[in-house]
């Protein structure tokens, strides 16, 4: 923008200057052929002068010799009996007792000098338009700098009323974006809710009626239908995920234990759940759920139906561990499993993904390892809301039992 403004300032300071020069050139030239002419017709009036009071060729020579108009071969007079004194003709300015005086004009010379100190002058000035008008838009280029500086914060700046209005528009389309992604957000954690949990319910009654074609063909449709509700979820899920608030996570597990443990009881599995004291987190209500959701969906669906289930909730040096674990035969490469779509026994790995994005977006991580219970044991820390902590490994887990 800069430029842009320099460039229009030496267009039109240019454009002045070149006016400026013109004129200035013109006036300098016509007033020197004026005071040329103005010395020609005073050497005519000497010679005129001599003229009439004496008709000596001598005398009207030496005359002529000490005009500048004589001495430069300009002027010259035609005396009465046809005598020429003087070099060239001319033009006759003056006659005298029948004798012609005439002078050639002079060639005036392009008085390169003064428009050489004129350009001087102008360049000078040139030079201070350009810094001078430089300085009115000073504020408009530190408001579009301010402007081109605020991504994803709000602008409040003081400069011209246009960009004034400019910012205000800018802070309404980024509030608006930010609305849109916040209800983005709540309608891929609505979904998660209202597809992923009916889901897995249909699919424990699916197990549970028997053997047979009918239920097979129960089976496959709620398999089916199980990958297509994690490829919607997978695509509607951001790549990064957000906070947006903050969440009590004893709460929100309890909140969702409600549901698991009428099913936990349906199957006759031993669900221990210990949340422990309030731990908050800067995750919204919404996705910390879907991260339960997910991970107790993998649990009583590759396990058996009588394995234990273990789910608590740890507050240690300003980290939130949540921990999820299992009585089944394990991940035979967890490793791999926490890769997205490669988790082992035919999952499609959505379910750890959730819950690793979650984790990394308040700083933390997500572990998968062999727990107390004998099977899989997936331990999520998270960064509490407000509180400074360590970047290394916290010690929270080993706080859990089983471990020293």
């Amino acid at each position: 923008m800069r430029s842009v403004i320099t460039r229009a300032l030496l267009i039109a300071a240019g454009l002045v200057t070149i006016v400026f020069l013109v004129t200035a050139g013109f006036l300098v030239f016509t007033r020197a052929a004026a005071v040329a002419e103005a010395a020609d017709q005073r050497d005519a009036a000497v010679v005129a002068a001599v003229l009439a009071v004496s008709s000596n060729a001598d005398d009207i020579r030496g005359t002529i010799a000490r005009t500048s108009a004589g001495a430069a071969g300009r002027l010259s007079v035609v005396l009465a009996d046809g005598t020429r004194l003087g070099v060239g003709g001319g033009t006759p300015v003056a006659s005298v007792g029948g004798a012609m005086v005439s002078i050639r004009p002079a060639v005036v010379p392009f008085p390169f000098g003064p428009v050489f100190g004129v350009l001087g002058i102008s360049a000078v000035a040139l030079a201070a338009a350009v810094w001078l008008g430089h300085r009115p838009f000073t504020p408009v280029l530190d408001a579009l700098r301010l402007l081109a500086s605020a991504a994803g914060r709000r602008v409040r700046l003081r400069g011209p009323q246009e960009l004034e209005a400019l910012a205000a528009s800018i802070d309404e389309a980024s509030e608006r974006t930010a609305q849109l992604l916040a209800k983005e957000r709540e309608m891929i954690a609505d979904v998660s809710h209202r597809l992923r949990t009916p889901l897995a319910a249909l699919r424990l009654d699916a197990d549970a009626i028997g053997a047979g074609p009918v239920a097979d063909r129960i089976r496959s449709a709620v398999s089916t239908l199980g990958h297509d509700v994690d490829r919607i979820i997978q695509a509607l899920q951001p790549r990064e995920c957000e906070s947006a608030g903050t969440c009590d996570v004893a709460s929100v597990v309890e909140a969702r234990m409600a549901f698991w443990s009428a099913h936990a009881a349906d199957q006759g599995r031993m669900l221990e759940v210990d949340v422990g004291e309030p731990a908050w987190v800067p995750l919204a209500s919404d996705a910390l759920g879907a991260v339960v959701d997910a991970l107790l969906e993998n649990v009583f669906r590759h396990t058996p139906a009588a394995a234990p289930v273990g789910v608590s909730v740890m507050r240690h040096a300003g980290w939130v561990t949540l921990v999820v674990e299992d009585g089944g035969t394990g991940v035979a490469d967890p490793s791999s499993a926490l890769h997205r779509g490669s988790s082992g026994g035919g999952s499609t790995g959505l379910g750890l993904d959730i819950a690793r994005a979650a984790a990394e977006a308040t700083g933390g991580t997500i572990h998968l390892e062999r727990g107390r219970l004998g099977g899989a044991r997936v331990r999520l820390r998270f960064g509490e809301a407000n509180s400074h902590h360590s970047p290394a490994s916290p010690r929270a887990w080993r706080l859990w039992r089983g471990h020293p």
